[in-house]
């Protein structure tokens, strides 16, 4: 509807004063009378409709993208659906998946017409393999790798193409010593450990993890938080056996499943140490390998 003021009314507005404001009020309304309808339509335009699709990325474990259509729709919404918030993206995003699980994933389309929601089921069928943050985790040379001299009479050390050999020779051997590695780690992360350890059957031995904050030093025992280890004074490692250490472990305080977490982001050193003590760590030796400290992607 269109209205038109009197040229009189304008003009009279321009010397108006507070005594005959409300009388003009009252004459101007009077005048309103007169309008007429207004002939054009207008419109927000057509209703967005939300619609997309997922597809797996080529290469990369529990990563998909999610494409959405693009008519009548300038702002999209994404809801991953494993329990982080909606946020503002554009037509496509990328949704990656730590776990194995079923995920909601959810669109809200807005238009100049309003918006529109939709939503569809993402299966990720197995967890994503974990990142290791340790460095040359085969041990078959000693790249990144420190000989540690515990201070006795060393344990032999030898990189070997089936990992680190531990051994020593003799029946009745006193030695100790190992090799370390610093890692940064992150506060709150979740880090699952294992490592492959091979033993012929040994008497009076040790083979240990620690994972401390405290600087190896040469000439010096480390003992800064062991978690994991074969220990035949605790009744593992007398044996011959072969598997992943934290399953084999009977003297060290890590958890049965391998996670660790730390209390702030720092440097921590990884110790894998081994010795005898009027003993000896059998025929050829302890083999270590595949030394994993993953965290998730």
């Amino acid at each position: 509807m269109i209205c038109h003021m009197p040229t009189v009314f304008s003009t009279i507005f321009k010397n108006v004063t507070t005594g005959t404001v409300l009388a003009l009020l009252v004459a101007a309304t009077a005048s309103l009378s007169g309008c007429t309808p207004d002939s054009k339509s207008e419109s927000l335009g057509a209703l967005p409709s939300a619609s997309f699709t997922v597809s797996p990325v080529s290469g990369k474990a529990n990563t998909f993208v999610a494409t959405a259509g693009t008519n009548n729709i300038f702002q999209w919404y994404w809801n991953a659906g494993d329990g982080s918030s909606s946020a503002l993206g554009g037509s496509s995003d990328t949704l990656f998946y730590p776990l194995a699980g079923n995920y909601r994933v959810t669109l809200t389309a807005f238009g100049h017409g309003g918006y529109d929601t939709t939503s569809q089921i993402v299966e990720v069928d197995s967890n994503a393999p974990l990142v290791n943050v340790l460095v040359n985790p085969s041990l078959t040379t000693d790249s990144d790798w420190t000989i540690l001299n515990t201070g006795a009479t060393i344990t032999t050390i030898n990189f070997t193409p089936q990992g680190l050999n531990l051994s020593n020779s003799g029946a009745s051997a006193n030695t100790n010593g190992g090799i370390y590695q610093a890692v940064q780690v992150q506060a709150g992360i979740t880090y699952t450990f294992s490592a492959t350890v091979t033993t012929p059957g040994s008497t009076n031995t040790w083979v240990e993890f620690y994972f401390g904050t405290t600087v190896p030093t040469q000439g010096s025992d480390y003992t800064d938080n062991k978690l994991w280890s074969l220990n035949t004074y605790s009744g593992c490692g007398g044996g011959a056996e072969s598997g992943n250490i934290v399953n084999l472990n009977c003297a060290g305080s890590g958890a049965s499943n391998g996670q660790i977490t730390f209390p702030s982001n720092e440097t921590i050193y990884v110790v894998i140490k081994s010795g005898s003590y009027l003993g000896n760590l059998g025929t050829g030796g302890v083999n270590v390998t595949n030394v994993e400290l993953g965290r998730e992607p």
